[in-house]
């Protein structure tokens, strides 16, 4: 099952603290992303404009290994490589526009289920994913 959805939040990050906290693959970032696991973070590769990493949650227990991509200003975007329960190719981007000091955020959220947890999330994100994300993301940018 794919699920596709689009999500704004407005910040007090500016743009290019949108980027930063997004592409901080320093051993903190799991410690700066509060849905994040520790025990899953691990990081393969960093380039000047993109990494490959790999990053889960507790709960739901998932994990997966992202390409980042920031070469586009003010913009990131993550793509699946592998996971264990969304198939490759799955991503979400997120670009930010100077707004009132901080930012407008635009994100979309593309993924597909390729196990039974994954199809659980996959479901819940489409109920709750527009909000959830928002939110999630305006608390975590609106700390920095």
């Amino acid at each position: 099952m794919r699920t596709t959805f689009e999500f704004d939040f407005v910040t007090t990050a500016t743009p290019e603290q949108v980027v930063e906290l997004m592409t901080d693959f320093s051993p903190n970032r799991p410690h700066r992303w509060p849905a994040s696991s520790v025990d899953a973070f691990e990081v393969y590769r960093i380039g000047d404009t993109d990494a490959d990493i790999r990053e889960g949650q507790d709960f739901p227990k998932l994990w997966a290994k992202w390409h980042y991509d920031w070469a586009e200003p003010n913009s990131v975007v993550l793509t699946i490589i592998e996971s264990d329960a969304l198939e490759a190719g799955g991503f979400m981007s997120m670009t930010a526009t100077p707004h009132d000091g901080g930012s407008a955020v635009h994100g979309v959220w593309q993924q597909s289920s390729k196990s039974v947890r994954g199809l659980a999330a996959v479901i819940m994100m489409r109920a709750i994913g527009p909000r959830f994300l928002s939110s999630y993301y305006k608390k975590v940018y609106d700390r920095l």
